[in-house]
Parts: structure tokens; sequence; C-alpha cells
């Protein structure tokens, strides 16, 4: 990203990734699977892994264990660069220029380029799962 981004360090965020317990096990040994997500919640945005800058949206997507009722999330460092609004159909970043689809692209996808709130990364090495946060209400 470095290389892509005129050899400036890429944009990185401190964000919340909220899951279920049977998850926290892969996603600390093997970090954030992109070909998993969606399994839950749909793929609004893109077909990566999806983080968020607001902790009680990510508790939106944390499940209760059974019995302890437990909920968990990923603080998470995430490499987000530059980004393009994203849509269903988003498998990779859109290109920067699109006379060149096939020339460098965007780093993630949003759901709001002007106010972000949900950022979608597609490969594993633009995030890292920095801290797990367990909880219940």
């Amino acid at each position: 990203m470095k290389r892509q981004n005129n050899n400036e360090l890429p944009r990185e965020l401190r964000l919340f990734h909220g899951t279920n317990q049977e998850a926290v096990s892969p996603i600390c040994r093997q970090n954030f699977d992109w070909r998993l997500s969606g399994n839950n919640v749909g793929q609004l945005f893109g077909q990566g892994s999806y983080f968020t800058a607001n902790a009680s949206f990510a508790a939106a997507y944390s499940q209760p264990s059974y019995p302890s009722g437990h909920r968990y999330m990923f603080l998470a460092k995430v490499l987000v660069g530059q980004y393009a609004k994203g849509d269903r159909s988003c498998c990779r970043p859109p290109p920067l220029n699109e006379a060149d689809p096939y020339g460098q692209g965007y780093d993630s996808c949003v759901d709001d380029v002007n106010n972000p709130n949900v950022f979608v990364v597609f490969e594993s090495s633009q995030c890292y799962p920095e801290y797990l946060i367990e909880y219940s209400y």
C-alpha cells in the first residue's frame, strides 16, 4: 500500500468488529477471513471484512454466547488507505481511474465517503486483531 500511495504511509484506523464466540479463536489464530464475512449479516458494501468506528454499531453484530451471555468484539488496526463507496458487487475495491479498470485501485470500500462509519477491506494483510473485548449487558 505504501508503494501505491506515493511512498506515504497508508491511513491506519483503529476500528471495531463484532463477532460471535465461535469466531474468536480462528480470528486470533488466523486473522479476519473475508471469505467468511457476511455469513450472518450480508455484504451490503462489498465481499470483504467489515469494521466500524462505532462500538455500539459493532455490538449489534455480536451474538451472546450460551450460557454466559457474554459478547465479543475486536478492536483492530485496519489499513483503510484511500476508500471508495462500496456496494454488494464489490469483490475488490474499484479502480482509482475508471478509464483504467485494471490499474491501481482504492484500498478499501466504505458506506459513505464523506462520513464513513463502515469500512470494508479485502486483504487479510490490511487488518490486525489488536484487542479482544469480552462484555455483557
